[in-house]
């Protein structure tokens, strides 16, 4: 059996298991190409590095900043795969990426401050931004073409505190260049902002493009970057809860660190995640290389379907598992598009809404192919006849 094939995808395990929009959420007759989340098992050396640690039945509370074990293979990660001089100081282990905006936001962001998010960007930017008392400010990008530097420049306040870098980008799947990110670095430097980068989805990047972190920029760049990271996209470990956020200073890391609820075991991240996302970096690189190469297979298949579906301009992702699809003269709203999809032809996917993405998203469909090849086949089948049999309605 392939270890990405159709019958691996353990859809009875699925259907009690897979929340946030996926198989447990939906009814029975549904294929979810909604979450960006892997329909896959995890890699066994990563099951095998769980088991062994919890078989002996000691759990006991770990290090506030996380378990040493785990901040070294971090920044043994950062420094030998990505080229950024961080070491186990500079990294705080957090229970989901998401927890490490959230971080970052507080301990940066005050009542009334202002945070530059992209528009479009995932939801926790602005959501983490406001929670911490903050204002997003939307900064339009675009799928493909020159960033927009003078705009972004333009919206810098007195009350701007930092920029958010979602690299690469979901929904857009765009990775940005190192002279891109540069320039970015620049503004910030120049303004004396702070820099969250948020780099989840920085494994999943399909050649000719590649990757650059921003904390393996100069140093004037790096020295106020933020980077955050989790293992829910690559490694398919969002039930795992772990993430980490690093830094090039260990005293900065420190200062975070204290400013956390970390020290007073309000938050923290789960010791069993910990050396679980550990064996990741440490023993299962070359299944993630397995799963790269299926994902690009699956990225083909799905930007040609739906580019033969009536209406439906993609463009191939330079990275991430998601694709963000226009929709030429929808024939009603895209929410409601979403919901006759589901209800009437047996596929999910996730609308451009602005309370997902920002209102750069309007009028597009994110679809998510990360599942087998035959499981694809069928949510894209299904959604081909939607699309054709909605338009057809419409006329």
């Amino acid at each position: 059996m392939s270890t990405f094939s159709d019958t691996a995808v353990r859809l009875d395990l699925l259907r009690e298991r897979a929340f946030n929009l996926r198989w447990a959420e939906q009814p029975r007759e549904v294929i979810p190409l909604t979450a960006a989340d892997p329909d896959f098992p995890a890699a066994p050396a990563i099951r095998d590095a769980i088991v062994r640690y919890v078989q002996d039945g000691v759990l006991s509370y770990g290090p506030a900043q996380g378990l040493p074990a785990f901040r070294g293979s971090v920044a043994s990660y950062l420094r030998n795969r990505r080229g950024a001089p961080v070491d186990a100081s500079g990294v705080i282990a957090v229970n989901s990426a998401a927890a490490g905006l959230a971080m970052v936001a507080r301990q940066w962001l005050a009542t009334g401050d202002e945070a530059i998010v992209m528009d479009p960007v995932d939801f926790l930017f602005a959501h983490t931004v406001r929670s911490a008392g903050g204002t997003p400010v939307r900064w339009p990008i675009a799928r493909t073409g020159a960033l927009d530097l003078d705009r972004l420049e333009s919206l810098i306040t007195p009350r701007t505190r930092m920029i958010g870098i979602c690299n690469p980008h979901n929904p857009l799947g765009r990775c940005f260049t190192r002279d891109e990110l540069t320039a970015i670095g620049s503004v910030a430097e120049r303004h004396g902002l702070g820099i969250l980068s948020d780099e989840i989805w920085s494994e999943i990047v399909y050649p000719p493009a590649g990757f650059t972190s921003m904390l393996a920029l100069d140093e004037a760049i790096a020295s106020r970057t933020v980077l955050v990271h989790g293992f829910s996209k690559s490694f398919g470990l969002a039930g795992l809860r772990i993430g980490f956020v690093a830094m090039r200073n260990g005293a900065d890391c420190a200062r975070m660190l204290a400013a956390s609820e970390h020290p007073s075991t309000v938050d923290g991240a789960a010791t069993v995640s910990q050396i679980g996302a550990a064996a990741a970096y440490d023993h299962a690189l070359p299944w993630l290389e397995a799963f790269l190469e299926h994902l690009r297979a699956r990225r083909d298949q799905a930007v040609q379907a739906l580019n033969a579906m009536p209406g439906i301009r993609v463009q191939a992702p330079d990275a991430t598992y998601v694709a963000f699809a226009k929709v030429d003269d929808p024939p009603c709203s895209i929410e409601d598009l979403v919901d006759r999809l589901r209800t009437e032809y047996g596929v999910a996917v996730v609308p451009g809404s602005p309370r997902w993405f920002g209102e750069g998203a309007a009028g597009h469909l994110r679809v998510c192919f990360a599942t087998s090849e035959g499981i694809l086949r069928d949510g894209l089948e299904r959604m081909d006849r939607g699309m054709r049999a909605i338009r057809a309605g419409q006329a």
